[in-house]
């Protein structure tokens, strides 16, 4: 019976250092901005990455220590969330006036701390380009396939890539029947699906 009481002790510790471990290397690869606020929305602690991603063309901006969006619409949409947040997690969808481009902002209330919020943000585009990521050098992409598949991965349609880059919308449509080749995927969606699994953590 002893013998039993420290194996279960052993495990019981086996899972917290386990845990500690999943939790420290979640925080180090987990690439979301994640920023803490008072209810005023005044910008408290933010994450290295948070005020370069949360840039145009996500409806979500650090501005002047504050956390702001692109439309008063989505402004005061934003204060009544914050506002109601508590200690248990909550959701909102945040859309940008281009309608294409938007932030899942979950967001709660630390026990003891009832002023401040704390915003974790996935964003419609990823938040590491293709080369960072690793994905390009997987892919063995070259560089101009990179440029294509990271505007790509920003929901630019093939017209706004060949302007972007000044470049023919034949040039962009092959470099991208090229790369769904390369990637082994059929669709503009699969690909979708694979950038954001690679580029978004």
């Amino acid at each position: 019976m002893q013998g039993a009481v420290c194996i279960r002790a052993e495990r019981a510790a086996d899972d917290d250092f386990f845990e500690a471990e999943f939790q420290r290397r979640l925080g180090e690869m987990d690439a979301r901005p994640r920023v803490v606020i008072d209810r005023d929305r005044r910008v408290l602690w933010r994450s290295e990455n948070a005020e370069k991603l949360l840039s145009p063309p996500v409806p979500l901006r650090l501005s002047d220590g504050r956390l702001t969006t692109d439309a008063v619409t989505t402004s005061n949409a934003l204060a009544d969330f914050i506002d109601a947040v508590g200690v248990d997690c909550s959701s909102m969808l945040l859309r940008g006036e281009s309608r294409r481009h938007w932030a899942m902002v979950l967001a709660w209330s630390p026990q003891g701390r009832p002023d401040e919020v704390c915003l974790l943000l996935n964003l419609s585009i990823p938040h590491r380009d293709v080369e960072q990521s690793g994905l390009a050098r997987t892919l063995k992409l070259t560089a101009t396939e990179t440029r294509v598949l990271d505007r790509f991965a920003r929901l630019s349609t093939p017209r706004e890539i060949a302007d972007q880059m000044h470049i023919s919308l034949s040039t962009v449509r092959s470099h991208l029947k090229q790369i769904h080749s390369k990637a082994g995927v059929e669709s503009a969606v699969q690909l979708t699906q694979l950038v954001r699994g690679y580029c978004s953590c």
